[in-house]
């Protein structure tokens, strides 16, 4: 007997592998090499580590939170993002992201030719680009179009383009929540597994569980900090925002 609710259930049985609580339950080391075997274009690739949410951050600049970061064989990272809103992708943003990750890469006083590559994919639902392509490609190039051997790549798909192209079935089984509608075996077995067996249906609880948690400690931090700005009591802040004495101190430390 499942240990669920009905209403959860049926929420994990809706999900995507656009939705950020899905991510690391769908994905595993083998969904993700076969993803990025077929985008990349590398049959050989071979993915050593896969991390979900992975942070990348210092004391004293803007912190990172990867979705999907994979490292292969060969030390190269590869970022992968799912976005639901491409109004939120940038190319400052993706900038920031490279940058992040080299430094994460190059240890203190290894010279720069040890830099491993870096590529950085966007998978978005629409086209934050604006000109109706489904799929960007950036790298940097001089004035006679030659690229900049530096080991960076970044890709931005556009998952809703209507029209038929390269990648139209690997879009349609990332936004598909159902197995029956998936192409791509690989993907269809893992959302099969996923959604129709007791143990993992189980897991996906426990993520949906913790991830309903983080959001309504998120929204209480956001409310503690603006009675905070207004010089609200410690004790008036407990009752009004149903949290205790302890919970308050950590945000006001973060302040």
């Amino acid at each position: 007997m499942l240990e669920i609710s009905d209403e959860k259930l049926e929420v994990i049985r809706s999900m995507t592998a656009f939705d950020n609580v899905f991510i690391r339950t769908f994905f595993d080391r083998n969904t993700v090499e076969f993803l990025l075997r077929l985008i990349l274009k590398k049959p050989e690739l071979s993915v050593e580590t896969v991390t979900f949410e992975h942070v990348l951050d210092d004391p004293v600049s803007k912190g990172v939170r990867l979705d999907i970061r994979a490292v292969d064989d060969a030390g190269n990272w590869m970022d992968i993002e799912f976005q639901i809103n491409p109004r939120e992708v940038n190319g400052r943003r993706l900038r920031y992201y490279h940058s992040r990750m080299d430094v994460q890469m190059l240890e203190r006083g290894k010279p720069y030719t040890e830099l491993a590559d870096a590529c950085v994919i966007f998978i978005c639902r629409g086209d934050p680009i604006g000109k109706g392509k489904p799929m960007y490609r950036f790298q940097m190039k001089d004035q006679d179009n030659k690229v900049l051997e530096d080991g960076q790549m970044t890709l931005i798909f556009n998952a809703d383009y209507p029209g038929d192209w390269e990648y139209k079935k690997l879009m349609d089984d990332l936004k598909s929540a159902d197995s029956k509608d998936m192409h791509y075996d690989v993907l269809k077995e893992r959302m099969k597994t996923i959604k129709e067996k007791e143990g993992e249906i189980m897991e996906a609880g426990h993520v949906l569980e913790d991830y309903l948690k983080k959001q309504e400690d998120k929204m209480k931090s956001e409310f503690v900090v603006n009675l905070l700005k207004e010089s609200i009591p410690e004790e008036t802040i407990v009752r009004l925002a149903d949290v205790t004495p302890e919970f308050v101190k950590r945000v006001q430390a973060q302040l």
